[in-house]
């Protein structure tokens, strides 16, 4: 089954991003109370998540900007390192709302766009102490079958960065790398990615990257100007693949 993952050059740049607004938003509401309080504390509001109201809007962004070709990614992590939070606990906590936010083993979190949440003025509290975490964010393509049209890779391209338009402020965006491939990957770098209709028959996986967990991977890479590529060829990759943008 195909996995997500997610460039290192997105992710310096979402993280940078993140850092830039979320460290800013709650630098101004911390005291010296809230920075002592134990990590058993239960429900914390934690300057390492922007806070719903924000994440809504800039998945939904996202969505609309992309037409829906590329998904956003949340992961928690350690404070000092690239693993997973052990026993964090996240959820969605108003007048009127508890709901439990699902993450996965390796970190990832389900952000859900619920509009009753929303409307009810629900944030984000956690079992950790404030500061204690980090949360990185990330776009991957969506590339849907066991086959993809070059047409794909490209709109997929031209999303992304209408994405990254989108949610970056101008002055921003001279320190934000732009989104000049999208990569076919593996974790072993014995794999080739099939061509039909193209004067190319195959390319291998041989470029390598890192994927959301920091693990090395080896890419096919496409671009959004491909010579040898007509927009109705057909890039068949091997199982096990991720698409990431580079």
């Amino acid at each position: 089954m195909r996995q997500h993952s997610a460039s290192s050059i997105t992710s310096a740049s979402l993280g940078l991003l993140a850092c830039m607004v979320f460290n800013h938003a709650w630098a101004q509401t911390t005291t010296p109370e809230e920075e002592t309080q134990s990590v058993e504390v239960k429900a914390v509001k934690d300057p390492a998540i922007m806070p719903y109201k924000m994440a809504y809007e800039t998945i939904t962004k996202v969505r609309a900007a992309s037409k829906d070709k590329v998904e956003m990614l949340f992961r928690a992590t350690v404070k000092t390192g690239m693993q997973p939070v052990p026993d964090l606990s996240i959820y969605l906590d108003g007048p009127n709302t508890r709901r439990k936010i699902d993450i996965s083993p390796t970190g990832f979190i389900h952000v859900p766009l619920d509009t009753a949440a929303l409307a009810d003025g629900a944030d984000f509290v956690t079992n950790k102490k404030r500061g204690s975490f980090n949360v990185h964010m990330q776009f991957v393509p969506k590339l849907g079958g066991d086959t993809i049209k070059y047409s794909e890779i490209t709109e997929s391209i031209a999303a992304a960065r209408a994405a990254l338009a989108e949610i970056v402020p101008w002055y921003w965006r001279i320190f934000i790398p732009s989104v000049r491939e999208i990569g076919i990957c593996y974790p072993d770098k014995d794999q080739v990615v099939s061509m039909t209709g193209t004067e190319e028959s195959s390319r291998p996986a041989t470029k390598e990257d890192k994927d959301m967990l920091q693990n090395k991977i080896y890419c096919a890479s496409f671009s959004a100007k491909e010579a040898s590529l007509d927009k109705d060829g057909i890039i068949t990759p091997a199982p096990g693949w991720s698409a990431i943008f580079r």
